[in-house]
């Protein structure tokens, strides 16, 4: 049997596009009569609204910046208003223009040359009002070209594009023509203004820099009388005290070298054993002939009196001559030891003195080499200050002198390419671009109130929206219609086009209708319960749902038979203790139940009734009573909980609306799970969170919920996956085609 696992469930995120998009198109389609209407009520006014307004012209004149007009005086001579190619090129200077070209000063000129303060016709003067009109300001004309003034330019190019739009055309064009030749006067007069003050600041410059050169001069030559010595070139004198310092800086590594060649021969000697000659083994001493000698002489005394030791006593005289020829060499070893260090202390002192006198000349050269750095780098500046002075002296006599000759040269950087005409066509208002912004935002308008009003809507429709408030969706139950002669949800002809029998009782559809889509849904949720509690069975469950009318029996007696259809022994209870309903659709007695159960005047087995559904069992509610909640909340109540968790298979208890009466909360804890019902078109938001607050307030399990009255057929709220077992599913060949669409009752 197919089964629908749906997973744990996740608050859609914003970034969901299934869930975004479904939360656009229902109000669009639920909707769409006012969306039209909104449209055509945006095309009607934009419409009348277009034929009310002005006609107006417009007139453009062109304009070329030219970054190389003819030069006379040839390209090197530049006149100083000028600017390099690439600055030219830059998109900031075009820009720069065109506000130049917008600006007030511009429009002023232009308001004065036209006399455009004095003509009403410009300035918007009423009829009735010109009669003795002395004209306006020229600033309110200048506003009111601005106002009309466009300028454009053209991407990639130096083309500028002078538009004025005006109620007549003649005047649009003229204002147009007006404006570039005004643009054209003021670049001319800002270039020639430009050169006769660079002129003017270039005069002052050229006499400050003369005085300035004349010092630098004279500076100079002082400085070179005052130290003779520069009358040799300096580079000169460099190499010389540098050669000094490169010569002594070898010597005295040189002398370095050799003060401490004799310091560790020095620390050699001192080092050496003078009392036994026997472990002299300096590199000093043993280069030292003598000593060689008077060590070899030494050895071969000491091996001739271990050889006479051997033969003769201490006091022989041979011993006694052998002894006295080891100390005499002795001694004399020792004196030639202590020879070697008065030399070699000698030679290190005379080192040293060497050293310190070729010190002395190197410090001497090197403060030598100082002085004349000093001397050079006070020469160089004054040598520089000259030069950069004489320099700039030459730039600016030549600069000038171009200068000159170029403030009498008019150069155009700006000209016209053509000039405007009087316009034969309005360019506003135009009807089509008006009635097609008016449609769009029309369009717009209505999709907003659609959109709106569907935000409004805090009907739960889909399974994301149950999802959304953090609860599983077990499964949904299609429409059923209950008529006397209407056929059942999801059926069609038989092979023989003989109609199915009709649905006498929706309550009891999953055992008259075993393989209607109603039963397969059914069978999907009892599937799914299941699957959700596999660890922990779920054997007593509660059906309840947030408000009356919202199909909890429909729902309970339903997943009651499917469940007994499995092989279970099912009980089904009706704790609704104000308005029982499910002996009536389980069409048996109502007088005998809970409530005869909870006072002890009935036992178990009498208030238990069998249906027409093969093991399923049902316990009516009884009599009901003045007080159900307390009722529902003693011990007698959880003694019969226990009881018929022993004795059934599964227990479903169908319990009242939770956000009416308290009963489903009571009940709700002394159970395994609780089941919430939603309907598709009546279950609020607000209502399904209040009773799922409800319920986790008592600590009560929930197991998830059932969407209740669902369209199958309809793919407006996203049911695909559950049309699947209406239309095409395992038992197609045997339902029929031709479907009803009715709430399920309480």
């Amino acid at each position: 049997m197919p089964t629908l696992v749906q997973p744990t469930p996740q608050p859609p995120s914003s970034g969901s596009s299934d869930f975004d998009l479904r939360q656009l198109i229902d109000p669009l389609f639920k909707y769409k009569w006012l969306i039209v209407s909104v449209a055509f009520a945006a095309l009607a006014l934009t419409y009348f609204w277009t034929l009310q307004r002005p006609r107006i012209y417009e007139a453009d004149s062109t304009l070329e910046h030219d970054p190389n007009p003819a030069r006379p005086l040839g390209r090197d001579i530049e006149d100083v208003s000028s600017q390099p190619f690439y600055f030219w090129a830059n998109h900031e200077y075009y820009e720069t223009q065109s506000k130049i070209i917008a600006s007030r000063v511009i429009a002023e000129r232009v308001a004065r040359k036209l006399a455009l303060h004095q003509n009403p016709d410009f300035m918007g003067v009423p009829e009735d009002e010109r009669q003795g009109w002395k004209g306006a300001e020229v600033v309110a004309a200048a506003a009111r070209v601005q106002g009309l003034l466009t300028v454009r330019r053209d991407k990639d190019t130096r083309i500028v594009h002078v538009m004025v739009k005006d109620q007549d055309p003649e005047r649009a064009a003229l204002v147009a023509n007006a404006i570039t030749s005004v643009y054209i006067d003021k670049t001319m007069e800002d270039r020639l203004g430009s050169t006769t003050t660079a002129l003017e600041w270039l005069a002052e410059q050229l006499d400050s820099l003369k005085n300035q050169l004349e010092r630098s001069e004279l500076q100079l030559h002082e400085f070179t009388e005052e130290h003779e010595e520069l009358n040799v070139p300096i580079d000169e004198q460099k190499k010389i005290v540098a050669a000094d310092i490169h010569r002594f800086s070898g010597t005295l590594a040189d002398a370095r070298t050799r003060r401490i060649e004799l310091e560790a021969k020095l620390d050699a000697l001192q080092t050496a054993n003078r009392e036994n000659p026997l472990e002299v083994h300096a590199t000093a001493l043993s280069q030292n002939e003598t000593i060689s000698k008077l060590r070899s002489a030494y050895i071969e005394a000491e091996a001739l009196r271990s050889e006479l030791s051997t033969q003769y006593g201490a006091e022989h005289p041979k011993m006694t001559a052998v002894t006295a020829r080891m100390a005499k060499l002795h001694e004399q070893i020792r004196a030639e030891v202590d020879g070697l260090i008065d030399a070699a202390e000698s030679d290190l002192e005379a080192a040293r003195d060497v050293e310190e006198r070729i010190r002395g000349a190197l410090d001497e050269a090197n403060e030598a080499g100082l002085h004349l750095n000093l001397r050079e780098i006070a020469y160089r500046r004054l040598e520089r200050e000259r030069d950069n002075t004489a320099k700039l002296y030459g730039t600016i006599l030549q600069r000038t002198a171009e200068t000159d000759l170029t403030r009498a040269l008019e150069v155009a950087y700006v000209r016209v390419v053509d000039k405007a005409t009087a316009p034969g066509a309005p360019i506003s208002p135009r009807m089509s671009i008006n009635l097609a912004v008016g449609g769009v935002l029309g369009l717009l308008l209505g999709v907003g109130l659609a959109l709106l009003l569907g935000r409004l809507d805090r009907v739960i429709r889909t399974v994301e929206a149950a999802e959304a408030l953090g609860i599983t969706v077990l499964g949904v139950l299609p429409s059923i219609e209950e008529s006397s002669t209407g056929r059942g949800p999801g059926y069609r002809r038989g092979k023989r086009n003989k109609p199915e029998p009709a649905v006498a009782n929706r309550d009891m559809v999953v055992h008259t209708h075993p393989q209607s889509s109603v039963a397969e849904c059914c069978r999907t949720i009892r599937t799914n319960l299941a699957f959700m509690s596999a660890e922990t069975r779920q054997k007593v469950v509660l059906v309840t749902s947030p408000s009356p009318r919202e199909g909890k029996t429909t729902v309970a007696t339903s997943l009651a038979i499917s469940m007994a259809q499995s092989g279970k022994r099912v009980l089904i209870v009706d704790t609704d203790l104000r308005k029982p309903r499910v002996h009536r659709a389980l069409e048996r007695n109502g007088q005998v139940g809970v409530t005869n159960l909870l006072v002890g005047d009935q036992e178990l087995s009498t208030a238990v009734q069998e249906t027409d559904v093969p093991g399923l069992s049902m316990l009516a509610a009884g009599p009901i009573p003045p007080n159900p909640s307390e009722l529902l909340h003693t011990h007698a109540f959880e003694r019969l909980v226990a009881t018929l968790r022993e004795r059934y298979d599964q227990v479903i208890f169908d319990s009242p609306p939770l956000t009416v009466v308290t009963d489903a909360a009571v009940v709700a804890p002394q159970i395994d799970g609780a089941i919430l019902v939603i309907h598709s078109q009546r279950t609020t938001r607000d209502a399904a969170q209040s009773a799922l607050r409800m319920l986790r307030d008592v600590g009560a399990n929930i197991t998830g919920a059932v969407m209740n009255d669902v369209d199958l057929a309809s793919r407006k709220y996203g049911y695909g996956g559950y049309y699947y077992y209406g239309k095409g599913g395992y038992y197609a060949a045997e339902e029929s085609d031709e479907q009803s669409s009715a709430p399920a009752a309480e």
